[in-house]
């Protein structure tokens, strides 16, 4: 007779912020956009990789993307993002856990990110292989509210579900 492997559903929440600045590429969910300015991090800014990173590895209680990959680290300065969520996907495959599900909203005045929808969410799928009708993306504006009303920044917030082996 078969063991059968029990699993459980998790879910994780990500947030990241960063400021957009001048001299900088806008890097989100790990491809370039046309824009004036970038997103300023230690690594290369993507706010949207940065939150459902933090998403996954918190739905498996694993902690957050600094834990691997500190700020203060300067061998890693201007890291892809895209680096740090083949990382984290390696640490959900440790922990043998799975993301099942992506939901992410970014939250900006400019550039209008509508027309981006589609190779965002193609992207990220690129990245993470769970299909897309499993990677949910969408934009908000801040109404002129604050610093990412002014133009001054962006935040991403972030939701994935996770299917994690239990022992």
């Amino acid at each position: 007779m078969q063991k059968r492997t029990k699993t459980e559903v998790k879910v994780g929440f990500g947030f990241d912020i960063h400021r957009l600045v001048e001299g900088r590429k806008l890097i989100i969910a790990g491809m370039e956009i046309d824009y004036p300015k970038g997103l300023l991090g230690h690594s290369d800014g993507d706010v949207v990789l940065h939150a459902v990173c933090d998403a996954a590895l918190g739905a498996i209680a694993a902690g957050e993307i600094g834990v691997f990959y500190p700020p203060t680290d300067l061998n890693i300065a201007g890291i892809s993002s895209v680096v740090i969520a083949k990382r984290v996907l390696e640490v959900l495959e440790e922990k043998q856990a799975k993301i099942t599900h992506i939901d992410c909203t970014l939250v900006t005045e400019a550039p209008k990110m509508r027309p981006y929808y589609d190779v965002v969410r193609k992207s990220l799928n690129k990245i993470f292989g769970i299909g897309l009708q499993n990677i949910s993306f969408k934009a908000k504006s801040h109404e002129g509210l604050g610093e990412v009303g002014r133009g001054e920044a962006m935040v991403c917030h972030a939701v994935v579900t996770v299917k994690a082996r239990v022992n």
